[in-house]
């Protein structure tokens, strides 16, 4: 059976932006991925990563955390290095629970608030929030019946 996406998915493929990968070690995993020829990674400013602060919702409660972000292009997408490095996050949850590897798969969006509102009226929950200097995002609960991949959406300023 051939399954049809919804025409005003914020999930269609033109709007793919990145894969999220949560590490331990930022300057260990950037290291062993640039040996086998992934990347290169770099930030704005010419760093490896940076640390980035956000103030948001975690599961519909106040919540601030820090991250350790880097970036590579793969193809037409991005990989995204996440390393939790303060505070109380999904992702540091999701590093304690399952160790490192794939946490998201994620979309671009030029309005994230109604995206929100269409998946919410699909029973998709928001697992996590925050608006940031550069934009917003939030990640959606889609890991129970999605096979474990949660997705996020960006919306860039």
């Amino acid at each position: 059976m051939e399954h049809k996406i919804p025409a005003n998915s914020p999930f269609d493929n033109k709007h793919y932006h990145h894969m999220g990968v949560i590490v331990k070690d930022m300057d260990r995993t950037i290291n062993y991925l640039t040996s086998l020829g992934i990347g290169p990674f770099s930030m704005p400013g010419g760093q490896k990563w940076v640390e980035v602060s956000f103030k948001g919702e975690l599961c519909g409660k106040p919540a601030a955390w820090k991250v350790k972000i880097s970036n590579a292009r793969l193809g037409n997408g991005e990989l995204e290095l996440l390393q939790p490095s303060g505070g109380p996050s999904l992702l540091q949850e999701f590093l304690d629970d399952h160790g490192e590897g794939l946490h998201h798969i994620g979309y671009l969006t030029d309005n994230l608030d109604r995206d929100i509102k269409t998946l919410a009226k699909q029973g998709v929950k928001v697992l996590t929030s925050a608006v940031a200097d550069k934009g917003g995002f939030a990640y959606f609960d889609t890991g129970t019946a999605g096979g474990g991949v949660v997705t996020e959406l960006r919306q860039l300023k």
